[in-house]
């Protein structure tokens, strides 16, 4: 007989027989929590929440835009005065572009300042020692791949305007250390320079006067130097830097920029950051003195600063350099870079003047130099700065009140500790009630995923519908098309899943959510503490305090990049919607994935049958639906994302160049002899966003005719290939031939072979004072040696080993004309067998970027075109830097 035994199943205890049931039963009857007032959020609740953050968003929008009332100057010359250094920067700005080597900047611009320090000098204390002094500097310099190619630089009779201010030398034998003070007087082609960087000029003009007055803060020697050519690869300053005798005093600078037109100067560079993550790079050798960033934080007026800002520029992703490379790298000197980065639209356009400057923009920023320049003389750092260490700090300042700056070691053990501790309290809670918390990880990071996903996917939706820019003018529109979808879906999400939860189970819910969340940030924003939300009828006011502090600063850091990058995004080539998608994204993610505990208390009218799959990707599409909606209103109510209003234009940056043509086969004849129209534009959307681009079929894509070469025959300014391919740039064949008084040539003066794996020339190029010469190789060789002639002028310039090699030449002569002579070896690649005689190609173009052969008649017709046009039409809001350029390529 055999016996069977049935399997006992165990059943799940019914809902109402469940201990959390009965307990949530017992304290209900008891009158300790209502259900509708414990586990629901209502309406009253959430106006205090938006409330709040709505006071948030426009306080910290109030506090970016805030800025000092002008001083006027007293007599007593013991305060920064904007509205007297106004005076010498509209004087300054209204003498018009000034390039390096112009008149405008070699005569008008350079004599005027030198004017105005003869001018202070006359007035000085007896007690101050106040020389003047002038250089006209040559040399050549090599710069590493950053936001453009690496290229190499060289430079001629570039000048320089110094003074030198101390106290009157007991001893003519002491040797006093200084501090450094740059700025630069040169300008973009087609830029007044009224704020990059005239108005930088014009405070270290009125700090001259005040020091003048005041032996007393003289505890060591003050240098500023305005130099003449930083536009034209920072040269000037490497001039200063490697050959003037007062280099050797100098131990830390203060370089004064500007990648926009007034509002709150930042601090964006302090030492070398990316030094503590590449040690061993020789690139990035430069000092990073902690105390120079002390002497800022404590003696500050106004400080604005951001380890943020130092990350995003020495990344590259930044698109610009300034003199603080060359003093960090050939100087070897710690120093601090401020720039105006705010109204970034107008920085190297034709609106950079000073009329359009901000005021109380030069006044906030001259008391923070001064005050920290007067603090740093006085401090024992420069005579003793190895005492205070060469360190890494965060820093950061708190909606422009106060700043924080720690130690990067204490940032690591804070994080640790925090990471910790968030790790141990989610494991302690897990296994207090596992099931849940499982439910509660899961939809936590479902939500964030499901934000992620729909911002991707609006970032598509806004390409296709619209192009890209939308917001370039008006800053909320990205809000809109960014913000709203991550908002709906985070909150239709959250309570999609909470409509599937018991009411009983809603609270410790809540709490699941708060505690993932936490361990969330403490792993990955790294935050300084773990925070816990009581289990009381407080279900707002508590958490919502610890909320606030970080969603303040994330609103203020955001509200801060969005006004720097949105205008820099105009002079971007890649896409720039998942970059401002990315900015608006991650501060409305964090505050979003703060809020789903309160979210999960929200009464919703859904119900729990509803809360299907089908159902999740219908309110998914729905979103999707209004914001397509949203968008195509958007779009038809304004077709260019482009503004032309005289007192804050939002144009689109063009370069247009007339280029003469002579292009040689190896045999020497002659493959092209014509004169071509180009048409760039700097952002995503294309030359075919330019109007009379766009309806003329004669402008054409570029064909190459060495097709080896990546310059693809384009007369490069700067190497800037990476940023210009098919979609940026338009040519076509123009009939106006340029006839240039000293057409550019290339000669070959000698070539050796001084092995059968190594050539080595002896060639000359002659042309214009700013020129850009190309040079590329057979596949079978490289590029290993590059000189300068005569050597003990220019050095020898070290450059990376290539198939190319981009050379930036800036010449400053009565004559405006110049002839360069250079050597360069080329070495066999190991394995490789020659196939031509003529295995290097040389291309020189003169750019034509000042005088009175500047502009064609074609150029000039496009440019009056544009300027008739834009004040009735969206789509012609342009902004062009245009100038003729005279090409020439040869085999050797």
């Amino acid at each position: 007989m055999s016996s069977v035994r049935k399997r006992q199943t165990k059943l799940p205890t019914p809902l109402e027989n469940s201990d959390e049931f009965k307990q949530f039963e017992e304290t209900s009857k008891s009158g300790l929590v209502n259900n509708s007032a414990a586990n629901e959020l209502q309406w009253g609740h959430w106006k205090i929440i938006i409330g709040i953050f709505t006071l948030l968003l426009f306080g910290s929008l109030y506090l970016h835009k805030c800025l000092p009332t002008p001083k006027e100057p007293n007599e007593d010359y013991n305060s920064f005065s904007e509205i007297r250094a106004q005076k010498i920067l509209y004087e300054l700005s209204n003498y018009g572009p000034k390039p390096a080597g112009s008149v405008a900047c070699e005569q008008l611009t350079r004599n005027r300042i030198y004017e105005e320090l003869k001018l202070i000098k006359s007035s000085a204390s007896a007690f101050v020692n106040f020389d003047i002094d002038t250089q006209f500097a040559s040399g050549c310099f090599h710069i590493p791949k950053f936001d453009v190619d690496g290229f190499t630089i060289c430079y001629r009779n570039v000048s320089n305007v110094m003074v030198r201010i101390g106290q009157v030398e007991q001893s003519k034998n002491e040797r006093k250390i200084a501090v450094l003070l740059n700025c630069h007087y040169d300008s973009w082609p087609t830029s007044s320079a009224g704020s990059d960087d005239l108005i930088s000029c014009a405070l270290m003009l009125e700090i001259a006067r005040l020091l003048s007055k005041a032996p007393q803060k003289l505890h060591h020697d003050v240098i500023l130097l305005f130099n003449g050519a930083e536009e034209s690869s920072l040269q000037a300053a490497h001039g200063f830097i490697t050959t003037h005798p007062w280099r050797h005093d100098v131990r830390a600078f203060i370089n004064l920029e500007a990648s926009g037109s007034g509002g709150r100067e930042l601090l964006f560079q302090a030492g070398n950051f990316w030094r503590y993550y590449f040690k061993k790079s020789s690139i990035l050798s430069g000092p990073a003195n902690q105390w120079l960033l002390n002497a800022y934080l404590e003696a500050a007026v106004h400080p604005h600063c951001s380890v943020i800002g130092q990350e995003v520029f020495q990344s590259g992703v930044y698109p610009g350099d300034t003199d603080y490379r060359v003093f960090r790298d050939y100087g070897k000197i710690p120093g601090l870079d401020l720039a105006f980065v705010q109204n970034g639209y107008w920085w190297h356009t034709e609106f950079d003047e000073a009329v359009r400057i901000t005021n109380g923009s030069l006044q906030r920023a001259g008391e923070n130099v001064y005050s920290v320049l007067t603090h740093l003389l006085a401090s024992p750092y420069l005579e003793r700065p190895a005492e205070y260490g060469d360190k890494r700090s965060v820093f950061f300042d708190f909606l422009g009140l106060f700043v924080v700056v720690y130690d990067v070691k204490i940032s690591h053990m804070i994080n640790i500790v925090a990471i910790f501790i968030g790790f141990l309290v989610t494991m302690a809670r897990f296994f207090q009630d596992r099931n849940l918390y499982i439910r509660a990880f899961v939809e936590y990071f479902a939500v964030l995923i499901s934000m992620v996903a729909v911002t991707y996917g609006m970032t598509k939706m806004v390409a296709f519908l619209y192009g890209t820019l939308q917001w370039y003018t008006h800053h909320w529109i990205a809000a809109i098309i960014y913000g709203i979808p991550i908002v709906w879906t985070g909150y239709a999400t959250q309570t999609f899943f909470t409509s599937k939860l018991a009411s009983y189970q809603i609270l410790k819910f809540s709490d699941c959510l708060e505690s993932i969340h936490l361990a969330f940030i403490a792993a990955i924003l790294m935050i300084f503490t773990y925070y816990d939300v009581a289990k009381t009828q407080k279900l707002l006011i508590f958490p919502l305090w610890l909320i606030l502090p970080g969603a303040a600063m994330l609103v203020y850091t955001s509200e801060m990049l969005i006004s720097i990058f949105i205008p820099i995004m105009g002079r971007t080539s890649s896409n720039p919607e998942p970059i401002v998608a990315s900015f608006i994204a991650l501060p409305t993610v964090l505050i979003m994935l703060s809020l789903l505990p309160f979210f999960a208390k929200t009464k919703t009218n859904r119900e729990p049958n509803e809360c299907g799959p089908k159902d999740f990707v219908y309110s998914i599409f729905g979103i999707f639906f209004v914001m397509f909606l949203i968008v195509s209103v958007l779009s038809a109510a304004s077709p260019s994302p482009f503004r032309y209003k005289y007192e804050y234009p939002t144009a689109k940056r063009t370069q247009f160049f007339h280029v003469n043509r002579l292009m040689h086969n190896r045999d020497g004849s002659i493959i092209a002899n014509d004169s071509r129209l180009y048409a760039i534009s700097h952002d995503y959307r294309g030359a075919e966003d330019i109007p009379f681009v766009k309806s003329d079929p004669e402008w054409q894509e570029i064909e190459p005719i060495y097709t080896h070469s990546h310059f693809k025959d384009i007369p490069y300014y700067f190497p800037t290939r990476a940023r210009i391919d098919n979609r940026h740039i338009r040519y076509r064949v123009s009939e106006e031939q340029i006839k240039f008084s000293k057409p550019t040539k290339i000669t070959l003066n000698s070539k050796k072979q001084t092995s059968k794996s190594e050539i080595e020339y002896d060639l000359s190029v002659s042309g214009f004072g700013q020129m850009s010469v190309y040079m590329v190789a057979d596949p079978q060789w490289i590029i290993t040696e590059f000189t300068a002639l005569p050597v003990e002028t220019y050095k020898v310039a070290p450059i990376e080993k290539d198939t190319s090699l981009f050379l930036f030449l800036t010449c400053s002569s009565p004559e405006n004309h110049c002839t360069w002579n250079f050597k360069i070896v080329m070495s066999l690649l190991p394995s490789q067998t020659p196939d031509q005689e003529k295995p290097l190609l040389i291309g020189a173009s003169s750019h034509y970027i000042y005088g009175p052969e500047m502009q064609s008649k074609s150029l000039q017709q496009i440019e009056s075109v544009i300027r008739d046009n834009r004040l009735h039409s969206n789509q012609w809001t342009i902004t062009p830097s245009s100038w003729n350029a005279d090409l020439v390529y040869r085999y050797f």
